[in-house]
């Protein structure tokens, strides 16, 4: 996979776009974490 600078311009675009999904979907389950511990902490 070495092509050098002469790579496609979605690649990067590409990169972008799965870190933001793995972003939010670290973040979505952190959220519900922290909901569920306080639910469980109120009760």
């Amino acid at each position: 996979m070495s092509e050098g600078t002469s790579k496609p311009a979605g690649q990067g675009i590409r990169l972008i776009v799965s870190w933001v999904l793995v972003a939010a979907l670290l973040g979505y389950g952190v959220i519900q974490t922290v909901i569920t511990a306080a639910k469980l902490f109120t009760h």
